[in-house]
């Protein structure tokens, strides 16, 4: 037995709009964990935080000193 579709799962299908009949919810939210689980695991679990790219947000018309 599968195990029940999560709401993570149900709020992003929501979000971009798809629409699942009942034979693919359960197919979408098992390829969804596994496609989850495998990119969770190539995180490191201490990362160096100096090594990591940072996101940098500049409001437009800002200037920039290099």
């Amino acid at each position: 037995m599968s195990e029940p579709l999560s709401e993570d799962f149900l709020a992003l299908a929501r979000h971009a709009g798809l629409t699942f009949t009942d034979e693919e919810a359960p197919r979408m939210h098992d390829a969804w964990r596994k496609m989850h689980a495998m990119l969770l695991s190539r995180l490191p679990a201490d990362p160096d935080l100096a090594s990591e790219p940072a996101l940098v947000f500049v409001p437009a018309g800002a200037r920039v000193a290099r």
